[in-house]
């Protein structure tokens, strides 16, 4: 998991690699990485990453669910306990809404680092077929 003081590649907005004018990668770092960390961990299945096998949302396990009050409540307890278990995010600042509508889920999740006055907020979209996360 990445940490406050860590740097990594910069990836687009398709989390794609990105390329500087000079063709080198440009570098996120402190919380720009950690924030584009989360939202890789949004994307994908724990065990997935082969030197962290508790990386990942799980919420393709939520594709072609149908709504209900047992399974909205899952999966705000997934996103809410793995944003939670990052010791930079303030535990009382996460917060996860769903909607639905058109066989889609809708997540807006809320947290602040520690170090910032502002929330960071991502919007998830599970829809029958894919995950995507919208960084804001």
């Amino acid at each position: 998991m990445t940490g406050l003081n860590d740097t990594d590649i910069r990836l687009n907005t398709d989390w794609q690699l990105t390329q500087a004018a000079d063709g080198d990668a440009p570098l996120c770092s402190d919380l720009d990485c950690l924030y584009q960390n989360i939202t890789l961990e949004a994307l994908t299945q724990p065990g997935d990453l082969f030197y962290d096998e508790e990386f990942g949302w799980g919420l393709y396990d939520f594709l072609q669910s149908e709504d209900s009050e047992l399974v909205r409540l899952e999966i705000v307890q997934r996103v809410k306990g793995k944003l939670e278990k990052r010791e930079v995010i303030l535990p009382g600042s996460v917060s996860v809404q769903i909607d639905y509508m058109e066989d889609t889920f809708r997540l807006r999740c809320g947290f602040r680092f520690a170090e910032e006055d502002t929330d960071r907020n991502l919007t998830v979209i599970i829809n029958p077929v894919s995950v995507e996360v919208i960084a804001a």
